[in-house]
């Protein structure tokens, strides 16, 4: 009896030590990780701006799909389409 509890223990230890070293490892990588994303956050400010023109033409065009005068011509398409 004495043997069983002694492996049980020395499992259990190997199990909390193996989940310890786990924790550390992923902790590093969650530091290394969140570092990434500070340096990305801090230096895409300057190359999200540049896109602003880029953004603004998107949703022109955007807009005037959903216009009135898209949907119009859409109707019109549809008389004449051959289904």
């Amino acid at each position: 009896m004495e043997t069983i509890l002694t492996v049980c223990a020395i499992l259990i230890t190997l199990a909390f030590v193996s989940l310890a070293v786990q924790a550390i490892l992923t902790l590093q990588q969650v530091r290394h990780t969140a570092k990434a994303v500070e340096y990305l956050a801090l230096n895409a400010d300057g190359k999200l701006t540049a896109l602003d023109p880029l953004i603004s033409g998107v949703k022109s065009v955007t807009d005037a799909v959903s216009s009135g005068w898209f949907t119009a011509a859409k109707t019109v398409y549809g008389f004449f389409k051959r289904d």
